[in-house]
């Protein structure tokens, strides 16, 4: 497919004691608020690799993440078993039910790894990719590049169909039960393509979709846009309902168990949305807008931020628990591993791994592109 679109593109004594007093206060609820996670979350390692990005996480809990220039794989006790040059890179690698490691490139390649650290092929595309590859059940990987076009590439690296949309596509795409696969392009435009590369419709927003569509079970699509509106949108492609928030909404949105979309704004705002659309809550924490929630089993809800060095515990009630200060910002998004530990990066150059909890069970999509894996599929 290769259509085209449109490109949317004092200074008295007793004020002065007053002060210290109000300052002893705030340092020691700062001091019980910057303590390690609630829920356990003790540090049991971090690494110095570079900027990393989300990670992917198999079944053994072998780590797989991207940081600077290279792909690592790393093993639940922190020690690097390989590294594997794919050039500067901000996509986030996702696992195929082989182990096969995908991983996009800004030298325009998305990447196919063994668990060994060797390659099995590279496919170019025409400029950087940002977006998170999803697999499906037949091995096809999709993704989309800077280059506007939307790829599906069979599993042994050889083309399957493209579709040029009107923008750059940044989003990372989901695929439904029913092999539909949702994404979103810079055009503002959020597309449903069959696995034949068949466009079933597009839905327009106001702006620029960075973030990439969660699903529920009964097939509502969650997604954000620069308009500032989270919507839901029908598996048929009509409008369910829409948010507004104060800012863009880059963040790609978490559902709980109970049908909660969880989702944060430009506007430094943390939001929890009922199913039928009206807010749950709100809570400060900084500017999240990228990087998206993890759920855990108890429902706690874990953020990183975008202005602050910080990755906060949520309860699901809204309340910062905690929060874990690193040396710089936490855009990337957290990913719970099948043994409940939290691994997230941040811009202090290392990589984290914290005591946590499992990922919350009938959740249909607790975290970042679904799973550990990022699969991205249902």
């Amino acid at each position: 497919m290769n259509q085209s679109e449109k490109t949317f593109s004092i200074h008295p004594i007793a004020l002065s004691k007053f002060i210290t007093i109000l300052l002893a206060m705030f340092f020691a609820f700062s001091c019980s608020t910057n303590s390690a996670l609630a829920v356990n979350g003790e540090l049991k390692w971090k690494l110095e690799l570079g900027l990393p990005t989300t990670p992917a996480v198999d079944g053994a809990g072998r780590i797989y993440v991207v940081a600077g220039d290279h792909l690592y794989a790393i093993s639940r006790g922190g020690e690097i078993n390989w590294k594997y040059e794919i050039g500067k890179s901000s996509s986030s690698p996702a696992l195929g039910s082989d182990g096969t490691i995908y991983v996009g490139s800004g030298d325009h390649n998305l990447y196919a790894i063994d668990q060994s650290g060797a390659l099995k092929w590279k496919y170019k595309t025409e400029d950087f990719i940002w977006s998170t590859p999803a697999i499906d059940s037949e091995g096809t990987v999709y993704f989309g590049s800077w280059d506007s076009y939307v790829y599906a590439v069979n599993s042994n690296g050889s083309l399957k169909w493209k579709y040029k949309t009107g923008g750059h596509v940044t989003s990372s795409p989901s695929i439904a039960l029913n092999g539909t696969i949702y994404i979103g392009s810079g055009n503002g435009l959020l597309y449903a393509f069959g696995k034949n590369g068949s466009l079933k419709w597009k839905f327009e927003t106001g702006r620029y979709i960075w973030s990439s569509p969660a699903l529920d079970a009964k097939g509502t699509i969650y997604v954000g846009s620069w308009d500032k509106y989270l919507y839901a949108i029908n598996s048929d492609g009509t409008l369910k309902w829409k948010f507004k928030t104060g800012g863009w909404v880059d963040s790609s949105p978490s559902i709980g168990k109970d049908g909660t979309i969880f989702v944060g704004s430009n506007d430094e705002y943390f939001y929890a949305i009922n199913q039928e659309g009206s807010l749950k809550w709100k809570v400060k924490t900084g500017n999240t807008s990228r990087s998206s929630p993890a759920i855990g089993v108890e429902g706690s809800i874990y953020i990183g931020s975008w202005e602050n060095p910080y990755l906060y515990e949520i309860s699901r009630k809204g309340k910062i628990m905690g929060k874990l200060e690193t040396g710089g910002k936490t855009t990337f998004s957290p990913t719970i591993g099948p043994d409940g530990i939290l691994y997230f990066g941040s811009w202090d150059g290392f990589f984290y791994a914290i005591e946590g909890e499992k990922a919350q069970a009938g959740s249909p999509w607790p975290m970042f592109h679904r799973d550990h894996q990022n699969s991205g599929g249902m």
